[in-house]
């Protein structure tokens, strides 16, 4: 047992520790943080299939990031407490794990280390990364990013079509545009922020970042190099479910008019993103 120090809760502005009692070895050892619809789905699916990894449930516990915002309708605790819950091993989940690792890997569940995966943490004020850090200085994150045009409409088709119950041609021009340039929805693609943000709190080596075009087009290697991150066993074996398709939206193209829209919207940070990590699309 790793028992919560009056140093870390001293160093706690949001996060609030009522029981000092609380076990700390309990708290993640890694995060995917995000942003939505860079494939964070598949990675926390196939990830969840390694007999060495425990992941919270639900997928997103939305605890860090709406800790500053306790009138958000989404927002439920600060409490430390009630974001350690979700890291207990419940009996009939570590059973149905162990039946699950050995039918598809041969061998039984022994989860070596913690994670969780909220994808609206990517974009969350450093203020908050910093909580996520002093309680965990050691934390590893995996950070996805995509291209950031095709990452937004794949958002707008999520939010404006898939969950509205609309067809394309019932969301009009202003409401595309609108989506597109909410705060947060720009905050979702901009990477070069994320990753100074993150790579500013973090220890040397402790962010990695992930590329979608690698599920589609060399998933194995992705997620080889990802276990190694997490300095899981790596074995092809785990691999053999990495080519399924998890929380897809209709294919529909981006149509000329919102491609427009979208790279002048983010023209500076795809200019920023070749100039400092050589990316372009």
């Amino acid at each position: 047992m790793e028992t919560i120090t009056q140093d870390i809760i001293q160093n706690l502005k949001y996060v609030k520790v009522s029981n000092t009692n609380l076990d700390l070895s309990h708290f993640p050892n890694f995060m995917i943080v995000g942003p939505q619809r860079t494939g964070t789905t598949w990675l926390y699916w196939s990830l969840r299939q390694h007999p060495q990894v425990f992941f919270a449930r639900p997928k997103e516990l939305f605890y860090f990031n709406f800790l500053d915002m306790p009138e958000f309708p989404m927002y439920r605790s600060s409490e430390l407490s009630w974001y350690l819950k979700y890291f207990d091993e419940h009996p009939v989940r570590y059973l149905w794990k162990n039946l699950t690792t050995l039918k598809n890997h041969g061998e039984f569940y022994r989860p070596k280390i913690r994670g969780e995966a909220t994808a609206t943490y990517a974009a969350m004020k450093i203020e908050l990364v910093k909580e996520v850090v002093t309680l965990n200085p050691d934390i590893k994150i995996i950070l996805m990013i995509r291209n950031p045009i095709h990452r937004a409409w794949s958002h707008a088709k999520k939010d404006l079509l898939k969950e509205a119950g609309k067809q394309f041609s019932d969301v009009s021009d202003q409401e595309f545009e609108k989506f597109f340039n909410d705060p947060y929805q720009l905050s979702c693609s901009r990477y070069t922020e994320m990753i100074d943000k993150w790579s500013s709190c973090l220890k040397a080596g402790n962010l990695f970042i992930g590329f979608y075009d690698d599920i589609q087009k060399q998933p194995e290697k992705l997620l080889m190099n990802i276990f190694n991150f997490l300095e899981l066993r790596n074995d092809a074996k785990y691999y053999r479910l990495a080519q399924t398709v998890v929380n897809q939206t209709e294919s529909i193209n981006i149509p000329d008019k919102y491609q427009k829209m979208l790279e002048d919207i983010f023209e500076d940070e795809m200019d920023r993103l070749k100039q400092n990590f050589g990316l372009s699309w």
